[in-house]
């Protein structure tokens, strides 16, 4: 996987961003992401030698411009990501990879999105078990006002619902927007909102089955597992 940038170290300016543009790692503009097909895009990150944040054209000039430029620690990024076109833009996708731990808190997950063949810390101290957690409104009308719901932990509502600092009436659109397959769950020591089940052939954590004879644990195959930050068992 190629990491690209605009110059030839990894202190060098952030890639297509002009000086006081949009932050670094991120395109200057769509035309830098526009594609017919995966051959179209290549992965780069905020220099020439930083691991991939997002993708850009093939032919876009700071391409060019990292050629030839050796990165040391090439094979320090993860791997987890390629370069792929969707709906005419070229996009970060997750790359499946086998990965044979058994990680108590599941795999980690990168700054892409993507998980990793590495264990996540899950030290965060906000809940050990679903149970844990409480389904509570995101904003001040919540998802049953035509808001959004999140997840905290049970012991932190009170203090999150008054740091949401709502008025006694809030103005919604008093359309309820609720997911009735959206739970609270406990992944990784936080609490999340999540739809759907840990899926039935899950894997990577020691509470989890081993996988059957002729499959491995893969990362990345499952946007469900993704969520839980596990694997799937899958054929290698």
């Amino acid at each position: 996987m190629l990491a690209l940038g605009a110059c030839s170290s990894s202190d060098a300016p952030a890639y297509g961003v002009p000086d006081g543009d949009a932050g670094p790692g991120r395109p200057a503009s769509e035309d830098h992401a526009r594609c017919a097909d995966d051959g179209d895009c290549v992965a780069a990150g905020a220099t020439c030698c930083a691991c991939p944040t997002f993708a850009v054209q093939a032919d876009d000039p700071a391409v060019l411009a990292c050629e030839g430029i050796p990165c040391p620690g090439d094979d320090s990024c993860a791997g987890n990501v390629r370069a792929a076109c969707e709906a005419g833009q070229c996009v970060l996708a997750c790359v499946p990879m086998e990965c044979p731990l058994d990680c108590p808190s599941g795999f980690a997950v990168d700054a892409t999105g993507c998980l990793t063949c590495a264990c996540a810390p899950g030290d965060f101290g906000g809940c050990v078990e679903d149970t844990d957690c409480v389904q509570t409104r995101a904003d001040c009308c919540g998802c049953a006002q035509g808001g959004e719901d999140t997840a905290v932990p049970a012991a932190d509502l009170s203090a999150f619902d008054q740091s949401l600092q709502c008025p006694p009436a809030p103005a919604c659109p008093s359309v309820d927007t609720c997911d009735a397959d959206a739970a609270p769950r406990c992944v990784q020591g936080r609490c999340q909102l999540l739809t759907g089940e840990l899926p039935s052939a899950a894997c990577g954590r020691p509470d989890l089955p081993p996988c059957p004879a002729g499959t491995v644990c893969s990362v990345n195959t499952s946007d469900l597992a993704n969520q839980y930050g596990v694997g799937v068992c899958s054929p290698p």
